[in-house]
């Protein structure tokens, strides 16, 4: 019977465990076009090369991190939602994430995983007819000296 009574309390252990401490999104690969729940997605902006880099024009939405300095800021955990439901939800090492997404409004929320007293921040948006929207989220994070 102490068994037993053991073995439930660990379950119920677990589960609140988990619900308090939800597992981490796995990180998107740099650089490499992915598509994540149907959605084509590239997390990318660290260094030059991604700046040249063509493929990336051809999606309509460039979200990026940066500070109060302008500076790009890298390594995020990445929510894409729709109508209030999630559509998406990931981690990034760059300081870029791109999405192909369909017509319709959209809500990007993202917190910087390495800066704790930044929070999460999110912005809304709507994919254009042609080119590409440039969506920046600000934290309010020190400029490097």
């Amino acid at each position: 019977m102490r068994f037993v009574h053991f073995a439930v309390a660990a379950i119920a252990t677990g589960a609140l465990i988990g619900f308090i401490w939800p597992a981490s999104a796995d990180p998107l690969p740099m650089d490499q076009p992915i598509t994540v729940n149907g959605i084509d997605t590239a997390c990318s902006g660290i260094g030059d090369a991604p700046k040249q880099d063509p493929r990336w024009a051809a999606y309509p939405i460039r979200v990026e991190f940066s500070n109060g300095g302008q500076q790009y800021l890298s390594g995020a955990h990445i929510t894409l939602s729709q109508g209030g439901k999630t559509l998406t939800s990931f981690d990034c090492s760059g300081a870029w994430v791109l999405f192909k997404v369909p017509a319709g409004n959209y809500k990007v929320s993202a917190t910087i995983t390495d800066q704790p007293g930044a929070g999460e921040r999110s912005a809304m948006f709507s994919p254009p007819a042609t080119g590409q929207k440039r969506v920046i989220i600000d934290f309010p994070v020190k400029p490097n000296q």
